[in-house]
C-alpha cells in the first residue's frame, strides 16, 4: 500500500488544510422546503437573489437543484472561504433573499464548504 491508500498524501502534494493561499470554495447546502411552498415559485425566488450574487466578492457560479425525495441542493462555487462566509453573513440581511429564505425548512439545513481539489 502507498501513502495515498492508507489516507496519507500523494508524495509531491499537501493537505488542503496546509495550502498556503486562499483557495477556491465549493460551498453546498441541502435543505427541504417548508410544508405547502410550491417548487416553482421557490425556483423564481432563488433565481431573483442572482443579481444579488453576482455583486458579491468572490461569487462565481451557482446552481441549485432538486434531488430525491424532496432534498434540495443549492451549490455556489466562490473565490475562497472568506468571501463565502461575508456573503452568507449578509444574505440574512438582503432583503431580495428573504421569500427564498423563508421557504426553506430552517431545520433541514446542513451547510458544508469544501476546498476544491480539481475542476474541469
Amino acid at each position: 500500500m502507498d501513502g495515498a491508500q492508507m489516507g496519507q498524501p500523494r508524495q509531491g502534494l499537501r493537505p488542503m488544510n496546509q495550502i498556503s493561499q486562499p483557495s477556491p470554495v465549493l460551498e453546498i447546502v441541502r435543505f427541504r422546503l417548508r410544508p405547502g411552498v410550491d417548487p416553482q415559485a421557490f425556483t423564481a425566488d432563488a433565481a431573483r437573489m442572482d443579481g444579488w450574487l453576482a455583486t458579491r466578492p468572490g461569487f462565481v457560479r451557482r446552481r441549485l437543484g432538486l434531488a430525491d425525495m424532496g432534498v434540495w441542493i443549492d451549490c455556489i462555487e466562490w473565490q475562497d472561504l472568506a468571501t463565502a462566509r461575508a456573503a452568507a453573513d449578509a444574505l440574512m440581511q438582503e432583503p431580495t433573499a428573504r421569500p427564498f429564505l423563508t421557504a426553506i425548512d430552517g431545520g433541514s439545513v446542513v451547510m458544508t464548504h469544501l476546498d476544491i481539489a480539481h475542476a474541469s
